[in-house]
């Protein structure tokens, strides 16, 4: 054999801008020739993004949950199709108003906590009450 016969293996990258994957069918990795063959168009708003860092919206420091947005954005985005920062509450309350807790608040300007805790110690105390006026006791 002729040893200065030797083949190169030459590794052609994605046509897909912005992608560095092996290109495998038709110039393109697989992820962006499945696009074409279903949306017959690239379709980079479908794709998933790196998860990590914080949420996309102005002023949120929210976890991203999904498509760069937190649980929150993302809903909105999901339900009216854009951010919609009117309608955010915005009330000054941050946190839980019970003496010693720093949680953020939830309801009634309670954390779910204690919320929950005011709100089953008042249905057991009318529960209570029910049953004390009905006789048994």
């Amino acid at each position: 054999m002729d040893s200065d016969n030797t083949e190169t293996h030459y590794v052609k990258n994605c046509l897909a801008e912005g992608c560095d994957q092996e290109a495998r069918n038709r110039g393109m990795c697989s992820k962006h020739y499945q696009q074409m063959r279903r949306h017959g168009r690239l379709t980079p708003e479908r794709e998933y993004r790196k998860r990590g860092m914080t949420c996309e919206a102005e002023g949120c420091s929210e976890g991203q949950v999904a498509r760069g947005h937190c649980f929150r954005h993302y809903q909105q985005l999901r339900r009216v199709g854009r951010l919609t920062p009117e309608r955010e509450r915005t009330y000054g309350r941050t946190h839980c108003s019970y003496p010693g807790c720093s949680k953020p608040h939830s309801a009634r300007d309670f954390c779910k906590k204690h919320y929950m805790s005011e709100y089953y110690y008042k249905v057991l105390m009318a529960e209570k009450s029910i049953s004390n006026a009905a006789g048994g006791g």
